[in-house]
């Protein structure tokens, strides 16, 4: 193989890296570079197989697939040095090959027999790159087609696993927005720079309300400068040790002394009551959940005293048959909050509260605010 055959084809690899089946693609490549019947990567971690196979007859994906679950190349795969390209006639004879049962069910009918492997260390498992011809019509791989072959081969593997890691990131990534969509509590992430790079349904339900807090150039803000210098504080406070946390030598070192108040206290116009927020590094999300990216944020988290949290309106729903907007009025008033301040913060009108009541009261076999508030208090 030509050099500049050789370079066109490693270019490929990295260029194709974020197509849809780019491995497919890659091992089209080495197939038709080799002057195969066809390629297959194939990794086996455990009961997990992950297989490619270069473009074949679909009748003969199936033969393809159980030929990879078979263990009939695990002992010539594991004698072999990794990442290295080898002739398996070396390791397994043809001649033996041809004798098994696999060879004339599955390795005969995908033409194969002849292959060169390249494989590479996996934990609890086997992991390689399989180039075949076939035996009945061609000749085997020569030890200058596996040398030509190996710079490739190199490449895609690497290239392999540079895709799978990004898919396991993207897979972590899409786990913890799915744990913090479903938090009852409004919750950011901000990165060095104070700016957001995350916010689930609540916290945006919270700015588009445009009472307390505002997003502003990509960084969070609250509406009034003295709750606003506060905030900053906090966020300021939260990152220091997010960066402290991730310094080497951290546990040698002293902690950053400037510290704020954990709880901030955001005002918000009456009759609602104040958001309560408070931030903290987002250095154990990061390790748990492989997102390097991160190690230098911080998690804000803001709480809404006047929204109910939505586990006790179902429980209340389900419990006492109450509408959403009766269960919703218990909660409001589960503080003891006069049904005045309760009414205001729902928004409705303090008679139709006091209707909603009455109905509460009925449904849950209580005749005072004090018996209800005593009843739903595990739930609040």
């Amino acid at each position: 193989m030509d050099p500049g055959t050789l370079f066109e084809a490693i270019g490929q690899v990295y260029a194709s890296m974020f197509d849809e089946d780019a491995e497919r693609g890659w091992l089209d490549q080495v197939r038709d570079l080799a002057g195969a019947e066809h390629a297959v990567l194939s990794e086996a971690i455990g009961p997990k197989l992950t297989m490619h196979i270069s473009r074949m007859d679909e009748a003969m994906v199936p033969l393809a697939l159980q030929l990879a679950a078979t263990t009939i190349y695990d002992n010539p795969l594991t004698r072999m040095p990794s990442r290295a390209v080898h002739r398996m006639s070396d390791y397994f004879p043809i001649r033996d090959l041809m004798r098994t049962q696999v060879y004339q069910q599955l390795v005969r009918p995908l033409h194969g027999g002849y292959a060169m492997a390249f494989p590479w260390s996996v934990e609890d498992g086997r992991a390689a790159i399989a180039v075949c011809r076939d035996a009945t019509r061609t000749h085997d791989f020569t030890d200058t087609e596996c040398a030509g072959l190996q710079p490739l081969l190199l490449h895609v593997h690497n290239a392999f696993r540079i895709r799978a890691r990004m898919r396991a990131l993207q897979a972590s990534l899409d786990h913890a927005h799915a744990a913090l969509d479903a938090m009852q509590e409004a919750v950011l992430i901000v990165d060095r720079a104070q700016r957001v790079r995350y916010l689930n349904p609540q916290a945006w339900d919270l700015l588009a309300d445009g009472d307390g807090i505002r997003l502003e150039g990509g960084v969070l803000h609250a509406i009034r400068a003295y709750d606003d210098r506060r905030l900053q504080a906090l966020l300021s406070s939260a990152l220091a040790l997010a960066a402290h946390l991730r310094a080497p030598d951290a546990r040698n070192a002293a902690a950053p002394t400037e510290r704020t108040d954990p709880l901030l206290a955001i005002p918000r116009e009456p009759p609602r009551r104040p958001l309560l927020a408070t931030a903290a590094p987002a250095t154990a999300i990061a390790h748990r959940h492989g997102l390097p990216d991160l190690i230098d944020a911080a998690v804000v988290v803001l709480r809404d005293p006047d929204r109910p949290p939505a586990g006790s309106l179902q429980a209340l729903v389900a419990l006492f048959a109450l509408t959403p907007r009766e269960a919703e009025l218990a909660m409001a008033l589960c503080d003891g909050s006069p049904l005045a301040l309760a009414s205001a913060r729902l928004g409705i009108a303090e008679g139709t509260a006091r209707q909603y009541l009455k109905q509460v009261f009925a449904k849950t076999g209580v005749g005072r605010q004090a018996e209800l508030v005593a009843l739903l208090r595990n739930l609040c």
